[in-house]
């Protein structure tokens, strides 16, 4: 969709220079400075790039993880928060499908190394994580809190070998802003027969309303936990996919028991970064995997178990952006925010919140 194509900001010595919202180490907070951006000469734009005014953001918790490495003396000056984005192409190169006015979302961590809360951001879309156009009546708030989380949703689902239609889905987390996607994805895309989902008794109604068949309240221990799912398989069989938004590793000595083996398609998928720490005192350590995927992994790369577990990262996946826009043109796309801050004053605010982990859905930068 197109509207009017925003006005291009100052251009001193072939740079932009733009507003963003930035920080120097975890222990500084985030604050707006100004920042430059290089461009083409005359044109602003390779023919494969993208000039985009943002309207909003959303922090996810791997932007508290960025922010908890970043030792000052070991990192730019003025790294900029981000990489979920919702705006209006400015400028859009010739080799790229988008146009000026059009609206788009998209992840552009990876390839603007700078992060997407500024005014303006200077990209190649074909080699970002995520880069759609916005459906038509999706507000930018919505769009810039979907890349991340639901692109990682649907690439979970999408590494399964085989067709998920009439499958039987486990969701561990469902809570998680990843697990709420996994849920409608597998449900009302891919067509799963039975979707069974953990969570606590809190997040149970949305779950239920993102079309969970069955929902087991984790929070009454592992046993009953256990035995839940258990007795869901023996009446509807073992599942064919398993994705793991919560680094929930109380299955594994169940593989046999409630997974179909990798002959039979079966895929047990972990998030990375699935788990809770301490965003002010992060270390690399923290992001290993624990001893129990290692000694799951070894057995079946030596052939003594059947059963796959795969790690998984937002990339750029075919089908993302028609599974978003099927279920929003169906009514049948819940996307859960938490709340909206103003980017250029309340930026810090919204940081707190979610790395706090009390937030019930997506913190937005309304810009």
């Amino acid at each position: 969709m197109a509207e009017v194509t925003p006005e291009l900001p100052p251009i001193v010595n072939n740079s932009l220079k733009v507003k963003a919202v930035t920080y120097h180490s975890y222990k500084t907070p985030l604050t707006t400075k100004e920042v430059e951006i290089p461009v083409t000469p005359g044109s602003i734009v390779k023919p494969t790039e993208l000039l985009v005014q943002v309207k909003g953001t959303s922090i996810n918790p791997v932007d508290c993880v960025f922010k908890g490495m970043n030792y000052g003396c070991l990192g730019p000056e003025n790294k900029i928060i981000g990489g979920d984005f919702s705006g209006i192409v400015v400028k859009a190169g010739l080799e790229t499908k988008f146009k000026p006015g059009d609206k788009i979302f998209g992840d552009v961590m990876s390839v603007t190394r700078r992060g997407s809360s500024s005014e303006y951001i200077l990209f190649e879309p074909a080699t970002a994580q995520v880069c759609e156009l916005i459906p038509e009546g999706m507000t930018f708030e919505q769009a810039a809190s979907l890349p991340v989380v639901s692109g990682t949703a649907y690439q979970c689902l999408y590494s399964y070998k085989g067709s998920l239609e009439g499958s039987n889905v486990l969701v561990l987390g469902s809570g998680t802003s990843v697990g709420t996607y996994a849920v409608q994805f597998a449900k009302r895309y891919f067509k799963a027969a039975k979707v069974v989902a953990t969570c606590s008794a809190g997040s149970a109604e949305k779950t239920r309303k993102g079309g969970a068949d069955v929902i087991v309240d984790y929070t009454k221990g592992k046993n009953e936990k256990v035995n839940h799912i258990l007795e869901f398989v023996k009446e509807h069989g073992k599942f064919d996919i398993i994705v793991d938004a919560v680094r929930d590793e109380d299955l594994f000595s169940y593989f046999p028991h409630v997974l179909k083996p990798v002959s039979e398609n079966g895929l047990f998928c972990q998030v990375q970064g699935s788990y809770t720490i301490d965003y002010s005192d992060v270390h690399l350590y923290q992001f290993l995997p624990s001893w129990k995927k290692i000694v799951s992994t070894l057995k079946y790369k030596l052939g003594f178990s059947n059963y796959l577990i795969e790690s998984i990262l937002v990339e750029n996946t075919k089908g993302y952006g028609n599974a978003i826009r099927t279920l929003w043109a169906n009514h049948e796309l819940n996307i859960p925010i938490d709340s909206v801050y103003d980017a250029y004053s309340e930026a810090q605010s919204g940081f707190e919140r979610v790395a706090s982990g009390k937030a019930k859905g997506k913190v937005v930068l309304k810009f």
